[in-house]
């Protein structure tokens, strides 16, 4: 009797092993790769309806009211209203710096989404403290699938670093207690790298005039430093909003829309 030749019949186990472990990295390789085009194309999307769904919150608080807003994110606080400029934009509030990184990067809704979602700054509150700093990204670019689109959030009150006959520089704010109602006093594009912009910033970080001689100081900053001159004035005792943002035209700057409350 011919014995079999087991060689050819007991497998090969290193190259089994070998055979599986190829496997194994190429499939979790392509589950990689699709997560994170998924992922990208999801971030894409939420760029892409942006303006879509501010549209859609916008519409919601004009036919329900502000607390249809409340009721979706408790955070909301206001809403933005600026007619030259067609921004109709809700306010969040935040109750400390992480939640200011967060609104970053997350909507309204809080989702994932680079063009995060206007606040107002940590230690500011509307109608109480003299300087109400109000933030939002300019814009946002990404790409995926060679597709590229950008947005903006703030973005638009770039268009009041250039005088233009027919803006009435009215801005208005909707809060649970009311309308608060502004109009713009100075506006302001500075560069904020390497420690430029010190007065400008000044003004970012002021919370509370209590004295004249504050008052001073803050208003001879925003009035030399305003691209505009034919603007409202101002005097001690009035209370300001101060639109902080990116310059679109260049990352490396900031733009600043100070408006006081009439």
């Amino acid at each position: 009797m011919k014995t079999k030749n087991l060689y050819y019949e007991i497998p090969n186990f290193k190259q089994e092993i070998f055979k599986r472990l190829v496997i194994f990295a190429l499939s979790f390789m392509l589950i990689f790769v699709v997560s994170y085009n998924i992922n990208s194309f999801l971030r894409v999307w939420n760029i892409i309806n942006y303006d879509k769904y501010l549209e859609q919150l916008y519409n919601l608080k004009k036919e329900k009211g502000l607390n249809a807003l409340v009721d979706i994110n408790s955070s909301c606080i206001a809403c933005m209203d600026c007619e030259d400029l067609d921004i109709h934009l809700p306010i969040l509030e935040v109750k400390s710096q992480d939640e200011e990184d967060f609104y970053l990067k997350h909507d309204f809704l809080k989702r994932d989404n680079e063009l995060g979602s206007p606040y107002q700054k940590f230690g500011t509150e509307l109608n109480n403290t003299t300087n109400t700093v109000l933030i939002g990204h300019s814009a946002y670019t990404d790409s995926i699938f060679n597709i590229t689109k950008s947005r903006s959030v703030f973005g638009r009150f770039n268009e009041y670093l250039y005088s233009n006959s027919s803006f009435n520089y009215n801005i208005s704010i909707e809060t649970l207690n009311g309308v608060l109602n502004y109009k713009v006093v100075s506006i302001i594009k500075f560069n904020a790298k390497n420690g430029t912009g010190t007065d400008e910033l000044k003004v970012y970080n002021t919370v509370n005039l209590n004295t004249q001689s504050q008052f001073d100081n803050f208003y001879n900053i925003i009035k030399s430093k305003s691209l505009i001159s034919n603007l409202d004035d101002a005097s001690f005792g009035d209370k300001f909003i101060t639109i902080f943002t990116c310059a679109t035209d260049n990352l490396d700057y900031r733009v600043m829309v100070i408006a006081k409350q009439i």
